[in-house]
């Protein structure tokens, strides 16, 4: 495990003790500093530089130490996704982890001895989050929109027919994925966390005989709200944006496929990674986007005949080259001229590429088809960093009516990703009258 810790000048000297317990624990240590006591220095500043780590993924947990540690607990509080729990003894600790999953531990130099600390960082960092009751409660420390964005004012109206989680019935190598070969473990796992959508990636149509996946929806009363064609791309190279005119065309046709599975199933259908990467001299790549251009238009119009709504998704420069950010969405949107085709915006990409996520959504505003809620660490939301109560409050500006989705990364396991999602999104849903 890798741990950030840091400390003002007065704690100088219990962060340096406890850096050898969390070395002689078999710890990986990230140490922010300060690494000079007889300086002065502002502990806000390590606060940052831990939260950063702890709250981007780099870094599991994080220790804050001050002199009492209550300037560290409070500057540590005020970053999102961070659970910052000031524990004066092993008693503090073991609950701050096993009732409020608590990934920053703050403690104080003028109160706690190098031995105590011993005590106190071994029962907090064995002791794991006690799920079940305490769920839903720590979702509500991170997250307290409840669905409105002032008394009066326009509401999101959420409930869970909003909500929707992504699943593979197949193993793939795309990684944010829950589930993956175990679909109908998924699928019942998804109903009982209060799901009634799901979102599937699908390499092939074929993925399902005929009237299994009926039957399975069902059976778990669940709906279908989008099918993801990434994996056409990634497992079979049929790329919108090959160079190769088979495989371009392959590609095409196998979302025509997709779209007419969807047409059964009233869903969406995604174009995101099948679009693939752009290569070679700037003509080349122009020339494979023109064609891939054409590829989409001529989807669009296949898919508006059988009034299935079309989703573009922009995905980071990590991942492609081609659409990577909410402008370039709506840019190629407007080239291609379909008003069903539309902007499916993911958090996580988001973070990324966006210098102001809640504004990128403002921009899309009618355009807007669909939505992945995914942290910055590409875990479920609450997770990491991501501003949700900004982006909650776009979506009310804009009006949006349609789904949210999850596309997250199994972490630390299907089953506590899955129900991590639906914590957060109980802390959404406004109660019904009665």
């Amino acid at each position: 495990m890798k741990i950030a810790i840091g400390s003002d000048h007065v704690g100088y000297p219990l962060k340096q003790s406890t850096i050898e317990i969390l070395h002689s624990l078999g710890m990986e240590v990230v140490d922010v500093g300060t690494h000079d006591p007889e300086k002065p220095v502002d502990y806000p500043d390590f606060a940052l530089a831990v939260n950063r780590l702890v709250a981007s993924g780099t870094c599991e947990q994080g220790v804050l130490i001050c002199g009492t540690g209550l300037g560290m607990s409070i500057a540590a509080n005020k970053f999102p996704g961070i659970r910052a729990a000031l524990c004066d003894d092993a008693f503090m600790a073991r609950l701050s982890r096993a009732h409020n999953d608590a990934n920053v531990l703050c403690m104080g130099a003028n109160i706690t001895t190098p031995q105590r600390a011993d005590w106190i960082v071994q029962e907090w960092l064995s002791t794991p989050f006690d799920d079940g009751r305490h769920a839903s409660r720590v979702a509500k420390l991170d997250r307290a929109f409840q669905g409105h964005s002032s008394p009066g004012g326009p509401q999101l109206n959420l409930n869970w027919d909003r909500f929707a989680v992504a699943m593979s019935p197949k193993s793939t190598v795309f990684g944010p994925m829950l589930f993956a070969g175990c679909l109908e473990e998924g699928l019942q796992a998804a109903a009982q966390a209060g799901f009634r959508k799901v979102e599937f990636s699908l390499r092939v149509p074929e993925d399902f005989k005929d009237g299994k996946l009926d039957d399975l929806l069902s059976k778990n009363k669940l709906c279908l709200s989008a099918i993801a064609t990434g994996q056409s791309c990634l497992h079979d190279q049929l790329c919108l944006a090959s160079p190769y005119d088979e495989l371009r065309g392959r590609a095409l046709e196998r979302l025509k496929d997709f779209i007419v599975m969807a047409q059964r199933f009233e869903s969406a259908v995604i174009i995101g990674g099948i679009r693939g990467r752009l290569a070679g001299s700037t003509w080349e790549m122009q020339e494979q986007r023109n064609k891939a251009v054409d590829a989409m238009r001529e989807c669009a119009c296949f898919a508006e005949e059988r009034s299935v709504p079309l989703l573009l998704e922009p995905i980071n420069r990590y991942e492609t080259n081609f659409i990577n950010t909410s402008l370039e969405g709506l840019a190629l949107l407007a080239e291609i001229g379909a008003p069903g085709f539309k902007l499916l915006l993911d958090t996580f990409h988001m973070n990324i590429e966006e210098p102001d996520i809640p504004m990128a959504v403002l921009a899309a505003r009618e355009r807007l088809g669909y939505i992945h809620f995914a942290d910055s660490n590409r875990e479920a939301p609450g997770c990491g960093h991501v501003d949700f109560n900004g982006v909650l409050q776009a979506l009310v500006e804009v009006g949006y009516e349609g789904v949210i989705s999850t596309e997250i990364m199994p972490l630390p396991d299907d089953l506590t990703a899955l129900n991590r999602a639906a914590s957060f999104y109980r802390t959404l849903v406004v109660p019904e009258p009665g």
